[in-house]
């Protein structure tokens, strides 16, 4: 047995959105939403921007990423294999796959730029 649609709510939504703009409302002028003008043009130090940089090894960082994502990626296909492989399943074993290859192609493209 099936309920009947209940479609007085959207037309209570539609009534709600008014009247849809006309040239001339299009035409008036908005007032700004930000006018402390002073903020921009104030002068700022930029000369130690980049001194302040933490040193990493950045070919470490790039396959611990990749390592993370297969560890992630086994734990979807392993959580998968416990659930049955449901739709839900499926698009979480797809995430992780592409998120695996998305950090391998980083770490090739690292690995090349470091050679």
């Amino acid at each position: 047995m099936t309920a009947p649609i209940d479609a007085s709510m959207y037309l209570s939504m539609i009534d709600s959105i008014g009247t849809f703009p006309t040239r001339a409302s299009l035409n008036q002028t908005v007032p700004a939403a930000y006018t402390q003008a002073d903020d921009f043009e104030s002068p700022v130090d930029l000369s130690n921007y980049y001194s302040d940089l933490e040193r990493s090894d950045l070919w470490a960082e790039v396959a611990n990423n990749v390592a993370e994502s297969a560890e992630v990626l086994d734990n979807v296909m392993v959580a998968a294999l416990e659930n049955g492989l449901g739709v839900q399943d499926a698009v979480n074993i797809n995430l992780a796959m592409q998120a695996y290859k998305a950090n391998c192609l980083v770490a090739k493209s690292t690995f090349e730029l470091k050679i």
